[in-house]
């Protein structure tokens, strides 16, 4: 839902809060819903231009092209404020990565999470921190 500076603060409907998280997002966009994720709502195109565009060698409308395709699947809503448009997640991070990281497990490992640490470390030796930390893992949630 976009809002403009005169009818006050976002809000999010709950339309909008329904994300398809199995789609996956092309990297670009992936990359800015990350630097959207990390930075603190509402971020500007300034900041995503600091924080993706620069080190990707975008220009403005570049980015902006990318924001509005992000606003259209409903990943982001933003508020214009003046001249400078300010962007607000809507997805969140967590249950993304959850469906992007099934899928790949999936379509890559047959759905085994056993397979996938294989392929993983079929070459090299999980750590002694690592192994306790994987245990610790299973112990809260099994």
């Amino acid at each position: 839902m976009k809002s403009d500076s005169m009818s006050g603060p976002l809000s999010l409907t709950d339309a909008e809060k329904e994300i398809d998280y199995t789609k996956r997002l092309p990297d670009a966009e992936f990359d800015v819903m990350q630097a959207v994720w990390e930075g603190t709502p509402p971020v500007n195109t300034a900041y995503l231009m600091e924080r993706v565009g620069r080190d990707r060698g975008w220009k403005a409308p570049t980015l902006i092209s990318f924001l509005d395709r992000l606003e259209k699947r409903g990943y982001l809503v933003s508020e214009k404020r003046g001249k400078e448009k300010y962007y607000t997640p809507v997805a969140e991070r967590d249950p993304y990565l959850r469906g992007m990281t099934e899928l790949f497990v999936k379509r890559y490992h047959g759905g085994s999470f056993v397979h996938m640490m294989d392929a993983l470390y079929s070459d090299r030796k999980l750590s002694e921190n690592d192994i306790d930390e994987l245990l610790q893992w299973l112990k809260t949630k099994y």
